[in-house]
């Protein structure tokens, strides 16, 4: 008896005393399984393997007490070699919409705003001029990019002096799609909501900012306004910095973008301010009077297909990586950014670089903290269907619809193991044939039917036969003239009006080509303010009506008379040629200067 007492004590204690290790030994861990004091080594590390491809980045993690790790690298200006430091300033881009979507929730807190009322209701009479369905949009809708609007240009336009309700009053965009059905990421959407924001405080969006979210938690060292001149010490020490192409090393000069609609993605400061805003939406404090505003803020509001796991939270995106996280990500004209929270572990991680779309620290690296990114399933990929599929944040209307057909936006996508909209990010399949959906974090890709492609590009050949005849017919005529005029040959028979006709037509027709070229090109180059301008418009629509004139000139005009069968069908081909054009103009809108 007194021997199975002592052993049943020994067993207490031993539990006791070594249980709590356990336990302790666990919490020493992140998600990915990494040793809270390796994580840095480990970050070390993956910055060294793809240092060819680093211009500047700074990355902190970090818990509910405190902050784990924090790292600077490489150079905010590697031509002068000024390293990456504390006082270094970055671009938040689209992460900016965070400060939206928890002053939305401040004011929902406070009762001044449903989140499932009719936006109308919160906007001035007759505000919204192109909404078509009858189901309306919720501020619920805005946040979850579900309101329906298609792609915009108003968060690429730099529109200086002019407030957000001014921007957003005129040229919205299209509502493509029936509000709660389609996930089409929109800077419009986050935009409006801001000017909501505005109605209902009755303050300017980056005076609630500060006064809301940025002072109660101490930043200091943060901008947000269109210009970035309510803080000149940021403004400055931006004005300062260099950033880079994703590639690290092709500069982008200090790339600094007038953001008119600025609460989609225009805050810029220091790492330790990024922190500071990602640690308490960790922590969950300061930002809120009450814990239930908490719980409902980081409630799924959308999710993924056919399935239980949230997509959004109240304008908090998901990502799937060993564990679900939520955040936002963001990229700005030469910056990428990131934040992202473990709710679950209490774990934290922030990521800015001075680069443009940067793929490889705010896409990679947060493995090495929560785990490899969960991919998609198989049963997914056998259910995939090929097909042409385009993006759901495409341009609809307007002079940039023709980008939806540029391989930009759309493209025939195999059923194969290396699928693209499958093998980059977690993805779910739904609906079948030509309602099939692909949905990933921050939208997805619907399938379009043949018959829409097929017309898109018989457009397109027919402009670029038109355009090629153009030209050669150019190169023709004014070789023969010139070939006349130094060899003092006779005049051809052409009537004059017809060649001064046909000199007309062909190099309206090498305008058109040289200024869609310009267009492509800045595309490429990711040069935002030449395809956002309306010059370019202005030239095709005065171009159009160049063309649509020598499209009908021939045959109203009496020239043509007396014209040999050869001449005759070269004039019907040449008008012919200029009405291709002009078509494609009409077809894609590309006159539509005013739409942007």
């Amino acid at each position: 008896m007194k021997k199975s007492f002592i052993l049943t004590l020994l067993t207490i204690i031993t539990l006791g005393l070594f249980r709590p290790v356990t336990a302790l030994a666990e919490e020493q861990k992140l998600p990915s399984g990494t040793d809270l004091s390796q994580i840095g080594q480990k970050i070390q590390d993956f910055v060294k393997e793809h240092e060819k491809t680093t211009a500047g980045m700074a990355t902190t993690v970090f818990d509910k007490d405190g902050t784990i790790y924090k790292g600077n690298f490489g150079y905010i200006n590697k031509e002068k070699k000024v390293k990456t430091d504390d006082s270094s300033v970055f671009e938040w881009g689209s992460v900016t919409k965070l400060t939206v979507w928890v002053s939305v929730m401040q004011l929902w807190e406070e009762g001044k705003i449903d989140l499932d009322e009719d936006i109308r209701t919160y906007l001035p009479e007759g505000f919204m001029k192109t909404l078509r369905y009858d189901k309306p949009v919720t501020m619920t809708d805005l946040m979850n990019h579900q309101a329906g609007f298609g792609e915009s240009t108003h968060a690429y336009k730099e529109d200086k002096g002019l407030s957000i309700e001014e921007i957003l009053a005129v040229n919205q965009p299209e509502q493509s799609y029936e509000p709660g059905t389609m996930t089409a990421y929109s800077n419009f959407s986050a935009s409006l909501a801001a000017y909501i924001v505005e109605r209902i405080s009755g303050q300017d969006f980056s005076a609630y900012v500060h006064e809301h979210i940025f002072q109660p938690l101490g930043m200091k060292d943060t901008a947000l306004s269109a210009d970035f001149k309510e803080n000149p010490k940021i403004y400055q020490k931006r004005m300062e910095q260099i950033s880079y192409r994703a590639d690290g090393q092709t500069s982008m000069g200090t790339s600094y973008f007038h953001l008119g609609l600025y609460p989609a993605g225009n805050a810029v400061s220091t790492l330790a301010d990024f922190q500071k805003f990602a640690q308490a939406l960790l922590k969950k404090e300061k930002l809120f009077q009450h814990a239930e505003t908490w719980t409902t803020l980081y409630t799924a509001t959308s999710n993924y297909p056919g399935t239980d796991m949230p997509l959004n939270m109240h304008g908090f995106w998901t990502r799937e990586y060993g564990t679900t996280l939520v955040g936002h990500g963001g990229n700005s004209t030469g910056y990428s950014s990131y934040i992202l929270l473990d709710l679950k572990n209490g774990i934290g991680m922030t990521v800015m670089t001075n680069q443009d779309h940067e793929l490889v620290y705010n896409y990679e690296m947060p493995a090495l903290v929560f785990g490899p990114k969960k991919k998609t399933d198989s049963a997914t990929f056998d259910k995939f269907q090929s097909g042409n599929y385009r993006s759901a944040r495409y341009f609809a209307s307007g002079p940039m619809s023709i980008s939806r057909s540029l391989f930009l936006y759309t493209r025939f996508v195999k059923k194969s193991e290396d699928n693209p909209l499958l093998s980059q990010d977690f993805s779910v399949v739904s609906g079948s044939g030509d309602k099939a959906k692909v949905t990933a974090s921050y939208g997805g890709y619907f399938r379009v039917k043949d018959s829409e492609i097929l017309v898109d590009w018989a457009m397109l050949i027919s402009a670029a036969v038109g355009i090629v005849f153009g030209i050669i017919l150019f190169l023709v005529r004014g070789g023969l003239d010139l070939f006349r005029l130094v060899f003092k040959k006779v005049q051809p028979k052409t009537p004059k009006k017809l060649r001064i006709w046909t000199y007309l037509t062909s190099l309206a027709a090498v305008g058109v080509a040289l200024n869609f070229y310009g267009l492509v090109a800045a595309f490429l180059a990711s040069n935002r303010s030449y395809p956002y301008s309306i010059w370019p418009y202005i030239v095709f629509a005065v171009l159009g009506l160049i063309l649509a004139g020598c499209a009908i000139y021939p045959f109203l005009s009496k020239a043509r008379k007396g014209l040999g069968k050869g001449r005759l069908l070269l004039t019907i081909m040449t008008s012919l040629s200029a009405l291709a054009i002009v078509v494609n103009i009409l077809y894609w809108s590309l006159y539509q200067w005013w739409a942007l």
